[in-house]
């Protein structure tokens, strides 16, 4: 089952960056003692152009990463460059390329934009984007109009905290 802050995302792909989504895909994964676990591909998509995304999505308001803490952040950059995930991927869309895009707040990487800099530097390196929730909200919130109709639980619930003026 996909987690709420995963749902949010993937209703902005739909609405907003008409993308469509795969979500959820789980695929083994083997530790260096031989041990296996299993993961998941949060969100893969395809835009209208053909172009494939490999979302990530971390939620995270408390939590922050020191600027230093290269640990962490390399664990989370490992986590999309995993064999076995791009092997899942690869199952998926064949040979085809595709960007890798990291999603989670601001207070994940610091409040400060140079801390937050110096943290996107390392996914980039890596060629993986970074986008925050604090400007997918904002995007997603304007798309939706008052009036009209919205299957999507996320969707309804933010045109009816549009409606009564509780959100802009």
């Amino acid at each position: 089952m996909t987690d709420v802050n995963e749902e949010i995302i993937t209703e902005w792909l739909h609405l907003c960056k008409r993308q469509f989504t795969i979500d959820n895909i789980k695929f083994k994964v083997y530790g260096p003692k031989g041990g296996s676990n299993y993961s998941d591909v949060d969100i893969l998509t395809v835009d209208k152009d053909g172009k494939y995304y490999d979302y990530e999505v971390k939620w995270r308001s408390k939590f922050s990463l020191g600027a230093t803490n290269k640990e962490t952040v390399s664990a989370f950059i490992n986590q999309m460059l995993r064999k076995e995930r791009v092997e899942t991927i690869k199952k998926i869309i064949g040979n085809k390329s595709y960007q890798k895009v990291f999603i989670t707040t601001y207070s994940l990487f610091g409040r400060s934009e140079e801390k937050r800099k110096k943290i996107e530097g390392e996914f980039n390196k890596n060629k993986i984007k970074i986008k925050y929730f604090e400007d997918i909200i904002p995007e997603l919130v304007d798309k939706i109009e008052t009036i009209g109709r919205y299957d999507s639980p996320i969707l309804q619930t933010i045109r009816m905290l549009k409606y009564f003026k509780m959100v802009k």
